[in-house]
């Protein structure tokens, strides 16, 4: 065979370029030796692997194995990183949980207040002038929270006031004996013997505001008096850095923001209330798209403003939508932190306050807060952590037609926009005060915007009635017939609990 094989051409005409020339059976000459076939093999398969390029292989050949075991243990780190997060968002607590009792809630009270309107210029005569518009509504207030309000003694009270003047003249108004009496024991016909002797809260503290105001804010205005940030930025913005900066600057779990003028209208526990909004806390929003009768083109510029502060535009939730809805405002201060210090792809380089103040429009503080809080629920809609994904966000107009209060809603003048101002229109529809009573208790609705107007408009059966079971804390505007003449007359019907259910 070997002799057969040696005789054969080593080309083939047809095959010239393949490698069958290459493997020419040439080597198989009679007399060769089966095993020299075999060496020759094994020579041309090893040939160009010295000793020395073995071993280079053989390391590398280690190298990699090692590198794919550091590889899988990263992985397995990474793995267990990632579930070991997932499990602590699923179970890091609310930031209600923080609190595990009322009595343990850090809550603070801010008010800002001025002597004279913030559209005038705030002189020392004018602030001296502590007996004009403001000052007798705002201690009238505090009064009725001394007296009313059974926790307050362990709750800070904190006025924000826009100059040195200012806080002198109110300090001088709160000390004058002769205009300022104690609750005594009988405050609104209450037995108010725990808070007989107490005037005004007992933690109140006055603030100049250039004192508590970030450097950007303080080179902008002078230390005895920031009046002059006014007649530059306008009125709103200026109430707006009062009470932002005052929640960016104190210290605590939640805030209650008041204006100057209201009045609590029943014993209770602010820190239980609280509590109790914490559990299913409502951003309210209304829709006033253009052509609506309701729409009301200076609230949208507002909205559409307070989202440009924060690096939004109002498109993002919907257009014509607003959130000035809405008139009970607690902040939570991790909120009220991330929002402060958060940038804007508007104005990077432009700190919180810098932006609010130089916004194309009038700012309203709490329609900043509430669009930031819907814009994080949307941004952490599909992750576990409850700071934000707890808020509803749910139209209010809606949601009364929804509680089977459509002709309770009806009953608002349609020509009249934010529905929370024009509230008590509600309570004239007599037969469904059930239904609003349950709406307010369901969906938190403790603070009321009441105008003198509405007492003589309200059947007062009715009004007292609506006011001694709803849940209603205080009223939020001038109502000053209601301390006088309401509530003292309604409560020979029965007691005025603060029920939650």
């Amino acid at each position: 065979m070997k002799s057969f094989l040696a005789q054969l051409p080593c080309t083939n005409p047809g095959r010239e370029n393949t490698r069958h020339q290459e493997a020419c059976s040439e080597r198989l000459l009679p007399g060769d030796e089966a095993g020299d076939d075999e060496k020759a093999f094994r020579a041309e398969r090893n040939e160009g692997f010295d000793p020395e390029q073995l071993l280079d292989v053989k390391k590398r050949l280690c190298m990699l194995v090692i590198l794919a075991f550091l590889m899988t243990i990263s992985l397995c780190s990474v793995i267990f990183s990632v579930t070991t997060l997932r499990d602590g968002l699923e179970s890091s607590p609310d930031p209600v949980s923080t609190t595990s009792t009322s009595d343990e809630m850090k809550l603070q009270i801010i008010i800002p207040s001025f002597a004279c309107s913030p559209g005038d210029s705030v002189s020392v005569q004018c602030a001296n002038r502590y007996q004009g518009p403001h000052f007798p509504e705002l201690l009238e207030m505090l009064h009725s929270m001394a007296c009313l309000v059974t926790d307050i003694s362990a709750i800070n009270v904190d006025v924000i006031l826009s100059s040195e003047a200012e806080v002198s003249a109110l300090q001088a108004s709160m000390d004058d004996s002769a205009q300022n009496k104690s609750c005594t024991s009988n405050y609104l016909n209450y037995n108010t013997t725990r808070s007989a002797r107490l005037t005004y809260p007992p933690t109140l503290t006055l603030h100049n505001l250039y004192d508590i105001v970030p450097p950007s804010i303080q080179e902008l205005t002078l230390p005895q008096d920031t009046s002059g940030l006014v007649s530059k930025y306008g009125k709103y913005k200026y109430q707006s850095v009062k009470k932002l900066a005052a929640a960016a600057y104190l210290d605590y779990d939640y805030a209650i923001i008041l204006d100057s003028e209201g009045l609590v209208i029943r014993p209770l526990e602010f820190r239980e209330m609280v509590r109790e909004w914490s559990k299913r806390p409502v951003i309210w929003k209304e829709l006033a798209v253009k052509g609506s009768p309701r729409r009301n083109d200076w609230i949208a510029q507002i909205n559409e403003a307070g989202a440009h502060v924060l690096g939004r535009t109002m498109q993002n939730f919907g257009p014509g939508l607003s959130f000035w809805d809405g008139y009970t405002w607690i902040l939570e201060k991790p909120i009220v932190t991330d929002m402060v210090t958060s940038p804007s792809r508007y104005a990077p380089g432009a700190d919180f306050f810098t932006r609010l103040l130089d916004a194309p429009a009038d700012i309203f503080e709490i329609v900043l807060y509430k669009i930031h809080v819907a814009g994080r629920k949307m941004e952490q809609a599909s992750t576990n952590s409850s700071l934000y994904t707890k808020y509803r966000i749910l139209d209010m107009q809606e949601t009364l037609v929804d509680s089977g209060l459509g002709a309770a809603y009806n009953r608002i003048p349609a020509d009249l926009d934010v529905i929370s101002e024009r509230f008590p229109y509600m309570i004239l529809e007599e037969s469904l005060q059930d239904l609003l009573v349950g709406f307010m208790r369901e969906y938190r609705v403790f603070f009321l915007f009441f105008r003198p107007k509405f007492i003589a408009m309200i059947p007062r059966g009715v009004l007292g009635s609506f006011l001694r079971r709803a849940p209603v804390a205080m009223t939020v505007s001038g109502a000053s017939g209601l301390k006088d003449e309401v509530i003292p007359e309604a409560q020979r019907a029965g007691e005025w609990n603060m029920t939650y259910t």
